[in-house]
Parts: C-alpha cells; structure tokens; sequence
C-alpha cells in the first residue's frame, strides 16, 4: 500500500487534539498521544496511530471507555498498589500505575502495581520503557482470561477454544552508549494487531501464525480465530508459550482482581465485551464462568507493572557499562550470513525512531483516509504530509 510521510511534530498535536475533542482531560490526552506516538514512532505501527479510531475513539463513542473516568487506589503497601481503573483509558490509567511503580522504587527500591477495570494499554513496551528513563528496570505485563472463551486468542494446548489474550509482556533495562534494551513480545506467535493489519492490507497472514474457528491452519486473516501460542504445537515448545500466557493473566488478571468471583464484583452471570477480531464488525461475546467456588468473570483488560531501582544492588553507571559491554560482545558474534546483522530487542525500535523522526511517520492510504475521516467528524484540521 502507499504511504505518505507525516513529521512527529504535526502528527503527535492531532493525536492529543483528538483525544481532547471527545471528552478527556488533557493530562490523560497528553499520555494517550504520547504512547501511541511512541509506538509509531519506533515501527511498531500495529500498537500505534492505527488504533487511534478503532480502539479508542469509537470505544470512547460506544461508551465502552469512560473519558471522566477517576481511577483510585484500592489497596496499597509501600512496595505495592492495587488500582481501579474506573474503565478508563488504559493509555492513561497504565501511565499513571507506571509512575506510581517508579515512584515507589525510588522509597523502596521495588514498586509493583496492578491495575483491573480498565482497557487496552498499547504497547507494552512503552511503560518498561518509562522505568528506564529513571534508571530502573522496568516491567510490564497485560491480558484477558476469558472462562468460557472468546472469538479470537489464544487456546491452551489441546483446545480449540481461544481463553487468554495474546497477552504481552515487557521488559526493559538501561544501557550506556547503546540504547535501551527493550523487550516486546505477545505470548503467541503474532498478536491480534498483526492479523487485523493483513486483513487491512489485503495480505495473507504466514502459516503457522494461527487456526480458523475449528482449529484447521489458516493463512486467511479474516479466519483466523485461534492465535498460536510461542512454539506453535506442542513438539515444538507451544506449551511454553502457554504457559507464559497464563503466567501474564495470573499477575494481570489474578493478582489485580480483574478475575474475580461475580459475586465479589458485583456484576450479573455474564459480561458483555466488544470484540473487534478484524477491525471493523463489533462483536459480543459471554466472558462468565461457574466453577466450584461460584461464577467468576474478567470484565475487562488487568495490568502489572514493576520498577526496581538498580542502585539497590550496584551502581547505575557500572550496570550500564556491562550492558554496553554485552551489546558489544553479542555485535563482535560472527555471522552466519555477511550480509545480516546481531540486534538485540529494542536496537532496530530505536533506530527506526531516529529516521521517523527525521523524515516523518509513514501513513499508508487506508490510515490516512480514516484519519481525514475523524478529523472531519470531530471538528479538527489534518496534520499535514
């Protein structure tokens, strides 16, 4: 598809100005432009400005995200916090339990944060990333269990009912002279964002990436139900994968009290989630499960954050200079082919960021149109290309 270029400059004052025109307070707008931009910026198009109208603009119109939402701490030590988050935006109720994890670091020397009741927080690797610039490592982790299934994710190894989310994790650590590592990754093989991006683009997905609706391989993006966990099958290490997933839900979901008994949450036997597997149709889907303690639901997206001050076991400046020294051992490694290269996570992100930033965002036609169209529909001008 073709693109156009948009600078940062012009792109990140209409994404905060959109955010604004529908309802929320500029700090929350100004943290929700930010991590898409961020995002964006680096490469990672399928967590960035793309999901500006579809995940948060027409949730927001829908009534599924609350603009006025007031996220509170529920429950709090001085190492931990347990957030509500009022289910607002998860953009900006994650930036606030990240600066509440770092914040508790800097007492501590850990801070732990879980947030429940709120909604899609973008990439992930954007609030690890927010420890870093602190000098801590920083940790991040979001999912959705659903008991009695869902229409699109991942299904544990011998199912073919998706359950969990592609529920990603994060980690980030401080470098030196090179830039920070950043670890981003989903716990399947690709993420929902990446199927919706084909579908878009009218490409076919690679095999091996996920299943139809029967558990039948797929290279459609539009029949793709059930998301591959890392490793694939089980002969190849899937169970690994699926495991990780269930890990992100226990830390995300169990931990925070995003799945919690019905009861104890105060909601009816079954909760009613818009779903949108290929970016367009919304869909709704009964998220209830009753087991033997009684019926448990997860409502909504649960986060974990974490910073841990590395000065609590060695200086900054010596961590950074064995890092540096790490990524300059991992750079010396020999080829296997002349013509590649060794990256570490994070290298080809940051050097992505320093081109956008220099020649501007690429918008292919489809992104742009919507955009035109949202700006039409909410009263704001175009960023220019």
């Amino acid at each position: 598809m073709n693109a156009r270029r948009i600078s940062a400059d012009s792109l990140r004052p209409f994404v905060e100005q959109v955010f604004l025109r529908i309802g929320y307070p500029r700090e929350q707008a100004t943290d929700a432009a930010d991590v898409l931009m961020w995002a964006s910026l680096r490469g990672v198009d399928t967590h960035g400005v793309r999901n500006l109208k579809s995940y948060y603009v027409d949730h927001t119109l829908e009534g599924v995200l609350r603009p006025q939402s007031q996220p509170r701490v529920e429950h709090q030590t001085p190492q931990t916090a347990c957030l509500d988050g009022d289910s607002g935006l998860g953009l900006a109720c994650a930036c606030r339990a990240m600066r509440v994890a770092i914040d508790k670091s800097r007492s501590t020397g850990v801070g732990i944060v879980c947030v429940r009741n709120t909604h899609h927080l973008g990439p992930a690797g954007y609030f690890a990333h927010m420890a870093v610039e602190h000098g801590m490592l920083g940790l991040c982790m979001t999912g959705h269990f659903f008991g009695k299934g869902h229409s699109i994710g991942i299904a544990p190894l011998g199912s073919f009912l998706p359950m969990f989310s592609t529920n990603p994790l994060s980690f980030a650590a401080p470098c030196g002279r090179h830039a920070p590592f950043v670890l981003d990754m989903s716990t399947s093989i690709a993420t929902v964002n990446r199927i919706e991006m084909h579908a878009q683009e009218g490409r076919s997905i690679p095999a091996g990436w996920a299943c139809d609706a029967d558990g039948n391989p797929t290279t459609n993006p539009a029949a793709a139900r059930i998301m591959l966990p890392l490793g694939g099958t089980a002969e190849l290490g899937g169970y690994k994968g699926a495991g990780l997933a269930m890990m992100v839900s226990i830390l995300s979901g169990v931990l925070s009290g995003a799945w919690a008994s019905v009861e104890r949450t105060g909601k009816g036997d079954s909760h009613l989630l818009p779903e949108r597997p290929d970016g367009c149709s919304a869909q709704k889907v009964a998220v209830t499960f009753s087991g033997e303690s009684g019926p448990y639901d997860q409502a909504t997206m649960g986060h974990f954050f974490a910073a841990v001050q590395i000065d609590a076991f060695q200086p900054l400046d010596r961590f950074r200079g064995a890092m540096d020294a790490m990524i300059d051992a991992l750079h010396a490694a020999p080829l296997a082919n002349p013509n590649d290269k060794v990256c570490y996570p994070g290298e080809i992100e940051a050097a992505a960021a320093a081109e956008r930033m220099k020649h501007g965002i690429p918008i292919n036609d489809r992104l742009f149109s919507e955009l035109e169209k949202l700006a039409e529909q909410i009263g704001i001008g175009m960023p220019q290309a």
